[in-house]
């Protein structure tokens, strides 16, 4: 009776686990894997459980699966999409037939698109755009949204969602894809104007002074204009998703001590939040204002990466921000990081508050070599940067009482 108890349990087992469709990244995902996406249109994300990195689906949950800019594996027809079916285990039912999602790879890795013309923003001054995947005619999947000044050829800010029960399972990828840029965003070349060649000659000129311009751009310091990502790729978990944050209408121009300083350190705490939660943060990040540097008479001159081709676009912001919203719990904070390292004196903040009350800044936020950084509420914030999202009444975004 004991052995047959035992075949009994185990029969039950293997019928519960046949529930769900369940795939083991590290065994049973193509080199090139596609997009898996439920009914309701979100990106089938995996999880860690245990030892293993799985993507889980119920039994008889309807997907679509997906090879934006090549075509799914061994299915006839060379489709970009597919309707597929979880039948249990590691099957899928598409077009009446079993396949293994081995067999469903992508004949290339997922690319990513922008759509554009969605409406406006910012009041009217901004255009919205969305980064994302073209899965279909009628299914365009937008992973970020873009406010974007087509008059000063600059991003207003972006806005995506982290998901912090899945970060501990991302793709990690050492190797980055270069910045794309698209037509129609920007009147100069985006590579051209990032060099820290390009750079040095600008501020020769704006500055009026070889030498002081050396002290401005100094790669040996980190004294140079990085391509700071707005929704950074580390806030995303699979690959795909990570490489479609190198678009120019996702970046703005950081101090690369500042990218590499308190920006990098806030993205972090984003993320350790979001995980810590094991819940999903909304984050809007942006820039605003001009930055000025002083001239060799020390009047002050805006600096506008553009003025390489000799064109008052691209502009260096003055500061950058972000606004993370815990949308379930109606909770979200303000962050504002300077952006010039250059500074000898405390800034005047655009809005007051301390970064010591949300409880999940755990950086030194006040050297200005790294980008003196300081928070605020959302509606303090957006009195004083306009186009910052109007969340309505928030309580704040901290961890007391959070379980955090």
């Amino acid at each position: 009776m004991h052995r047959l108890g035992v075949w009994i349990l185990l029969g039950l087992v293997i019928m519960v686990s046949g529930k769900d469709c369940v795939w083991d990244k590290a065994k049973s995902f193509p080199d090139n894997p596609p997009l898996i996406f439920d009914s309701t249109g979100q990106l089938v994300l995996p999880v860690v459980e245990g030892d293993k990195t799985i993507v889980r689906v119920r039994k008889g949950t309807k997907l679509t699966i997906a090879c934006p800019g090549s075509s799914v594996g061994t299915v006839k027809g060379e489709l970009q999409s597919v309707q597929a079916k979880c039948i249990g285990n590691t099957r899928l039912l598409v077009k009446g037939r079993k396949y293994s999602l081995m067999r469903l790879g992508c004949t290339d890795a997922a690319k990513s698109s922008i759509l554009s013309d969605l409406g406006s923003c910012a009041g009217g001054v901004g255009e919205l755009e969305a980064i994302g995947f073209n899965v279909s005619a009628s299914f365009f999947y937008q992973l970020i949204r873009v406010c974007f000044d087509p008059a000063a050829e600059t991003t207003l800010y972006t806005d995506h969602v982290i998901h912090g029960a899945h970060l501990p399972a991302k793709d990690i990828n050492p190797s980055r894809p270069s910045f794309k840029t698209s037509t129609g965003f920007f009147s100069v070349s985006m590579n051209n104007v990032y060099t820290k060649a390009a750079q040095l000659a600008l501020m020769e000129v704006l500055l009026g002074s070889e030498s002081l311009a050396s002290t401005i751009i100094n790669s040996g310091k980190q004294l140079y204009l990085a391509r700071g990502h707005m929704s950074p790729d580390a806030d995303f978990v699979t690959v795909a998703e990570q490489d479609a944050t190198y678009y120019y209408i996702n970046a703005l121009p950081q101090w690369q001590a500042f990218n590499n300083g308190d920006w990098k350190q806030l993205e972090y705490a984003t993320r350790a939040l979001a995980e810590s939660q094991q819940g999903d943060l909304r984050v809007y990040s942006g820039g605003f204002g001009v930055l000025q540097l002083a001239d060799i008479n020390n009047n002050s001159v805006d600096i506008y990466l553009g003025l390489v081709e000799e064109k008052k676009v691209v502009p260096v912001p003055a500061v950058t921000w972000k606004v993370v919203h815990d949308e379930k719990n109606n909770r979200a904070a303000a962050i504002v990081g300077v952006n010039n390292p250059h500074l000898t004196t405390t800034p005047v903040p655009l809005c007051s508050g301390s970064c010591d009350a949300l409880g999940w800044i755990d950086f030194e936020a006040t050297d200005l070599d790294d980008g003196y950084t300081y928070c605020c509420t959302v509606a303090d914030l957006r009195a004083a940067v306009p186009y910052v999202p109007d969340l309505g009444d928030v309580d704040l975004l901290s961890t007391e009482g959070c379980g955090v």
